[in-house]
């Protein structure tokens, strides 16, 4: 059986034969769509526009990796490269003729609702379509309020209702591939009620999943054991940034309390934070400075894998992701209220203390509780695991590895 992926991200050229380079970001992705199709017996194609250079905003926002031919779990069919409309409507014909023979061969195809300039899944779409094959439709996220804000921006009243006039097509494309796929899935929840019209039981929804399965601690024999002895300091790990140190300065504060308290507790701070004097201030005024190790910019698996206990004391409403980290490196944690659905998530797994934004008493009060109960900590640490464990990139990647299986060995093929 043999599963194509078309997609706009994407990959470049090595510097020797064979070698092509992928973002870490890609890959991170890539790798275990990979893995979990060849599990359910699929030949995995992945068909990609592919660029001779490097530019530089890739370069600089991204690691790249170079891939040769011998180390990738897929086969890759490069598609013409384009990176503007009329780089676009120039390479169209010989891009589009690409995809129908890649697709030709193909059990089952997967396009997607991404793209720049234009979404390449749907001018595919219709190529895909006459061969009658089996055809996976995919939103990695909601595009729209995106779209929405891009078609409302600039100053020429004409352009701004073509662009809105080009959002509304591509909001009635998506709807007619969402009714006429095999499957859909979606990485969103939004996307369930936007298209709720069209969408049935071939239509899956996914939590975005922060982690991968090499990213979770695969013994956590040593950090249990550390946990357990009363007779070492519990050393807490937090991460800051000197253009938002407020929260930072509530976690200092509370460890100095907890330390006036005879807790013996310890800090290691990630980040560039020595530039904030309000910081440095704040660790002599709590007399703390022995306590706290500034280790700078580094890279926070190092960090976490040496300390007992994460806190995030953020007073900016977010998700953030390094906390899933934490919890794969089985780390207990302590956070301040986030705002979005991951405060459940960790309170109802056992292994982290939500205490409310700003409530710095709370907070101390609450490294006081955990310093001094060390086999409950050891029962947050183990519940880390079986969390992170089951908050994987590959967890969902099997699931739609095993739909589309089933949609393979099914009859129907949907036609336009």
């Amino acid at each position: 059986m043999k599963y194509l992926c078309v997609t706009h991200v994407p990959v470049f050229a090595g510097q020797s034969p064979g070698v092509v380079r992928f973002t870490r970001a890609h890959l991170r992705e890539l790798l275990p769509q990979a893995t979990a199709l060849r599990e359910a017996g699929f030949e995995f194609v992945l068909a990609t526009p592919l660029y001779d250079t490097i530019d530089a905003r890739t370069l600089a926002q991204h690691e790249i990796v170079d891939l040769p031919k011998h180390d990738r779990p897929f086969a890759y069919v490069p598609l013409p490269g384009y990176r503007t409309m009329p780089q676009f409507l120039s390479a169209r014909a010989e891009l589009l003729e690409q995809v129908r023979i890649a697709a030709k061969g193909a059990d089952i195809i997967q396009l997607g609702a991404a793209g720049h300039p234009t979404a390449l899944g749907q001018v595919a779409w219709p190529v895909v379509s006459k061969l009658n094959k089996k055809r996976i439709f995919v939103f990695g996220s909601d595009p729209f309020p995106g779209l929405a804000r891009h078609a409302a921006s600039g100053r020429n009243p004409a352009k701004r209702i073509a662009k809105q006039l080009s959002v509304q097509r591509f909001e009635k494309f998506c709807g007619r591939a969402i009714r006429d796929a095999n499957l859909v899935f979606a990485h969103s929840p939004a996307l369930a009620d936007r298209f709720r019209r069209a969408w049935s039981d071939r239509c899956h929804t996914f939590d975005p999943q922060p982690l991968a399965r090499a990213e979770i601690l695969a013994d956590p024999t040593d950090r249990l054991a550390r946990l357990s002895d009363k007779s070492r300091p519990l050393r807490l790990v937090s991460i800051g940034e000197t253009s938002l140190t407020r929260g930072v300065d509530h976690l200092l504060r509370s460890l100095g309390k907890a330390r006036r308290l005879s807790e013996k507790l310890e800090l290691d701070l990630i980040g560039d934070l020595t530039a904030s004097a309000d910081l440095m201030d704040v660790l002599r005024s709590e007399k703390i400075g022995n306590a706290v190790r500034l280790r700078g910019v580094i890279d926070p698996v190092a960090a976490f894998d040496d300390a007992d206990l994460f806190v995030a004391s953020s007073l900016i409403p977010q998700n953030d992701p390094i906390i899933f980290l934490a919890a794969a490196r089985a780390l207990p944690i302590v956070t301040y209220q986030s705002g979005t659905p991951a405060d459940a998530l960790l309170e109802s797994a056992g292994c982290a203390m939500v205490i409310p934004r700003g409530e710095n008493d709370l907070l101390s009060q609450a490294l006081l509780d955990l310093g001094r109960d060390r086999a409950k900590l050891v029962e947050m640490s183990k519940q880390a695991i079986r969390f992170a464990s089951a908050s994987t990139i590959d967890r969902v990647h099997e699931r739609r590895a095993e739909l589309a299986m089933q949609c393979v060995k099914s009859s129907s093929v949907v036609s336009l």
